[in-house]
């Protein structure tokens, strides 16, 4: 159904603007700290370990742990019931807002992210592409690699194969848009936090409501067509 697949996307991107959000929050107000991805926490964590600084050790080990928690949790959810899971990805998320809002400034910065480290693990979980492609919505680095090759592909591919080419060109196309949104939730976290400090994050409450509300959207309209509740949903 092109209706349903059109609202896919839309939430796809929405999740994108709020992975960003997360993601600027992190960096530009906690001490460049990552918290949407494990990749430098883990680098760190060997340093800390080879460094002795048992510590830190700790610290970024309950990040880990935390990340991995919210994976665990959505793979027993998701073959245990047959709840919606994108309903929870929001409750969630609200409850990190009022969490980070809340802690204080002088935090260790890993500690003050771990809300953060759960929601993004299982908003990655539970928001995972749209149009049959896998794609992030808390982190780019994989969605620069399509970007550039579904591009490259679509420019060296000859006209005779149009098929092919619209192929690259769509997918190409999907994984940008994608990297805009994100990148466009960055911008507005940055922008919060000059403006407002550690208090912006907030701000990232419109783009959840956003979210809900695209998703809710979607979920009514197919409940009338079943004309019935649908608990189990997309995952």
């Amino acid at each position: 159904m092109e209706w349903n697949n059109k609202s896919e996307v839309r939430q796809h991107f929405i999740m994108a603007l709020c992975g960003g959000f997360f993601g600027g929050y992190a960096i530009f107000g906690r001490s460049a700290v990552f918290g949407s991805a494990q990749t430098a926490n883990l680098i760190e964590l060997v340093s800390d370990l080879l460094g002795r600084d048992f510590r830190e050790v700790l610290l970024r080990l309950g990040a880990l742990l935390l990340y991995i928690s919210a994976m665990v949790l959505f793979a027993v959810l998701s073959r245990k019931t047959v709840w919606n899971l994108k309903y929870l990805v929001f409750l969630i998320e609200t409850g990190a807002v009022v969490l980070l809002a809340v802690l204080p400034e002088n935090l260790n910065p890993i500690v003050a992210l771990y809300p953060v480290f759960f929601a993004a693990s299982f908003q990655w979980c539970v928001f995972k592409g749209a149009e049959g492609y896998a794609c992030s919505t808390i982190f780019s680095t994989n969605n620069v690699k399509q970007t550039v090759l579904s591009f490259c592909d679509y420019f060296l591919t000859g006209q005779e194969q149009a098929q092919e080419r619209e192929k690259s060109l769509k997918k190409g196309r999907f994984f940008g848009e994608t990297l805009l949104f994100f990148h466009t939730g960055v911008a507005c976290a940055f922008l919060g936090l000059k403006a407002l400090g550690l208090s912006a994050i907030w701000l990232n409450l419109l783009v959840i409501l956003a979210g809900l509300c695209a998703t809710e959207a979607q979920e009514g309209r197919i409940r009338a067509q079943l004309g019935g509740l649908r608990l189990n949903g997309p995952v």
